[in-house]
């Protein structure tokens, strides 16, 4: 079998950086942030081949067709590269110089980056799962990773347990599909179903996989470990898991449910369709609710996930390419509005609690104005990436007959404006509670906080330049 390594060389450099990050970390004497750089510039590497890729066209099968190699992963591995990238620049100075486990804590995040490729990239069920495992053991140990801290152990730990219930469910889905359809192969899985399509084994094993990617993606009602693990989670290791993993989560949910399981359609079009509304409406409801703000992004990730969800339901060429590139979106706003509360800190420790933003659009403009505009986006504030994002995800639901979805998206999005705003009201119109001694501004969160915006004007200002690959990246 002979294996064309430039298809996978993206994935190559990765591993690569990951070797290169392990040797380093060996050597005591060397500043722990060299680990850092190491792994920015290996991401970048790898993200610059990835675009390349993409731009000429280079697809194909390796590893007897276990490994799909096409612009859709390649479009993906643009997201978790970017993610990765932003994530590394704003946990430099989160994490300090002093922590000598810093080496662990990239070299986790090389894992799961990995994990989010190959989940993106997999022909193969097991594939699929394999990648899941390889990222969610990675995210459980980075989410305790403050040993000290009891909130951030309890967060690993409910993680953990919470996950491996969720890939159980994932896992006996495969095996159902496997005895429905007789493969793992997703094109294959699409094959057998014309012949066997109303299999009960089919059928139990699409729940399940609804289950298990319903955790993963943090949808309604397998949301409940997000809240609390985002909350206990180091904030930059929140960041991270609101952003490349979930894209991830979605990227083989819409190959499978697509591709694979593309002729029962009108069996998992109907769950798909009650879980975007489900999640978009919880979601918002309860993010009304909160009075920490890493609490409130969390509920806001919930009600994301159902956005993107409302795409997979319009189940068209135009619902998938919405669905990437409002992922794109995601993850950048979504990194830039944690990256804001890391900005928050104080002498004490996070400013967690939204009354201790008020008065920062005075006495911290910088901080607001980034807070501001990641919150604006979010809430789909024209001229913003996230106006543009949900403009498209819901368009292509209208043209696929799916209105009412659209309309419930639509009063979804008017409700998160009430505490998105809430926070910027705070900032620029509440006199502080008490005055709190924040950190000066560190150099590279700034710049990291800095990219994000610039993403997220440019998208919101040139959308087509940015939804032309998505759209040339679908598999349909």
């Amino acid at each position: 079998m002979t294996i064309n390594w430039q298809l996978l060389m993206p994935e190559l450099i990765i591993i690569l950086t990951f070797i290169l990050v392990a040797i380093f970390d060996l050597f005591n004497s060397i500043q722990k942030t060299v680990a850092a750089w190491l792994t920015i510039v290996g991401c970048a590497i790898a993200l610059y081949v990835s675009i390349d890729m993409l731009q000429v066209g280079m697809e194909g099968t390796e590893f007897s067709n276990m490994i799909q190699v096409d612009k859709y992963s390649l479009f993906f591995n643009v997201i978790f590269l970017v993610s990765t990238i932003l994530v590394v620049l704003i946990s430099m100075n989160y994490l300090g110089r002093t922590d000598r486990r810093q080496g662990e804590y990239y070299l986790l995040i090389l894992l799961a980056t990995l994990g989010m490729m190959l989940m993106a990239s997999g022909n193969e069920l097991i594939v699929v799962f394999l990648g899941l495992e390889l990222m969610s053991l990675s995210l459980y140990v980075l989410a305790g990773y403050f040993q000290r801290s009891m909130a951030s152990s309890e967060a690993g730990m409910k993680y953990l347990l919470l996950g491996a219930f969720a890939s159980g469910f994932f896992l006996y889905g495969i095996a159902l599909i496997y005895g429905g359809a007789g493969t793992t192969s997703i094109p294959k899985i699409a094959s057998a179903i014309t012949v066997n399509a109303t299999s009960p084994l089919l059928l139990s094993g699409m729940f399940l996989l609804v289950v298990g990617f319903g955790f993963k993606v943090a949808l309604v009602p397998f949301h409940q470990w997000a809240p609390d693990v985002y909350e206990g989670a180091p904030t930059s290791i929140a960041a991270f898991i609101s952003a490349g993993p979930k894209a991830a989560g979605f990227a083989a949910f819409l190959r499978i449910f697509l591709e694979a399981l593309q002729n029962i359609q009108s069996e998992w079009i109907v769950v798909v369709t009650i879980l975007a509304a489900l999640t978009m409406t919880v979601g918002n409801l309860v993010a009304i609710a909160q009075r920490n703000i890493k609490r409130m992004l969390a509920y806001s990730s919930i009600a994301h996930a159902g956005y993107v969800l409302v795409g997979l339901a319009a189940a068209n060429k135009d619902g998938i390419s919405s669905a990437m590139f409002y992922l794109l979106i995601y993850c950048i706003m979504n990194i830039g509005a944690f990256g804001a509360v890391i900005l928050a800190r104080t002498e004490d420790g996070e400013s967690l609690m939204i009354s201790d933003y008020a008065g920062l659009g005075f006495k911290k403009p910088l901080l607001a104005l980034f807070m501001t505009l990641m919150l604006l986006s979010l809430a789909g504030f024209p001229p913003t990436a996230g106006f543009v994002g949900k403009f498209y995800i819901f368009r292509s639901a209208v043209e696929s007959g799916q209105i009412w979805l659209v309309i419930i998206g639509a009063i979804n999005t008017a409700i998160s404006a009430f505490y998105y705003l809430r926070v910027v009201v705070a900032m620029y119109m509440r006199e502080p509670e008490e005055e709190l001694d924040f950190h000066p501004y560190p150099s590279l969160l700034i710049v990291a906080l800095t990219l994000a915006a610039i993403g997220v004007v440019l998208i919101g200002i040139l959308p087509s330049y940015f939804l032309s690959p998505a759209q040339i990246s679908t598999f349909l």
